[in-house]
């Protein structure tokens, strides 16, 4: 709504009253319009308060979608997007990356003659030691019993020394007779690092890793 101010033509004596009703007309159009305009800064206030509050929740959402509900790292589809940034920073001549594979011993033993609880309990205890050792890369779980890292950077540039050090780790947690079986934390490391030579995409540097992780895990039960 405008504000519009009549003018009244000045011709008797009633000019001061027609000029007091003016300016009464006048202060009604502006509280209507203040009246208004606070209705729309309100509205305004609570879009953005719907905005906010829509935003979060599908932050949350996507938060849930890629996040593994036992070990609160990031699942299979996190993965799976994580892949599709490898390839295509590869196609643009990104090729310094890695592939870690790892896999839990005895976890149907673990399962069948502890319960499934303590099965759990064994993957969570694997989760957190790869995280540790693997604290520059992201680590996803892509299965019951399955860990992948992609190696970035520092864990790249040290992947031997990471992997000498997961291995001591899981021996001497292996060879602890005082610890239950769910807490020897026996578990299969098999890596492979991207080489023009022999691989042409991301799933055979993934290949060959999890070919090692299950030589190594021969060797383990060997």
């Amino acid at each position: 709504d405008k504000i519009v101010l009549a003018i009244p033509e000045i011709k008797t004596g009633d000019e001061l009253e027609s000029l007091a009703v003016t300016l009464t007309q006048m202060s009604a159009n502006i509280k209507k319009y203040m009246s208004d305009l606070i209705k729309s800064a309100v509205k305004m206030n609570n879009l953005e308060h719907d905005l906010d509050e829509t935003n979060k929740k599908a932050e949350q959402l996507a938060e849930v979608a890629t996040k593994d509900s036992l070990t609160g790292i990031r699942n299979k589809t996190a993965y799976d997007e994580e892949v599709e940034l490898v390839i295509k920073e590869l196609k643009n001549g990104n090729k310094k990356f890695g592939v870690v594979m790892i896999d839990l011993n005895y976890l149907k033993k673990i399962n069948d003659t502890c319960g499934h609880e303590k099965g759990n309990a064994a993957i969570i205890r694997l989760c957190k030691l790869v995280c540790v050792i693997f604290a520059h890369s992201p680590v996803f779980r892509i299965g019951g019993d399955e860990f992948v890292v992609i190696l970035r950077n520092y864990d790249y540039d040290n992947v031997e020394e990471h992997v000498a050090e997961f291995n001591s780790d899981i021996e001497r947690l292996s060879d602890n007779v005082s610890l239950p079986i769910w807490e020897k934390t026996s578990a299969a490391l098999g890596y492979a690092l991207f080489d023009e030579k022999v691989d042409s995409c991301y799933d055979d540097v993934f290949r060959r890793a999890d070919m090692a992780m299950y030589e190594r895990k021969k060797e383990m039960k060997a």
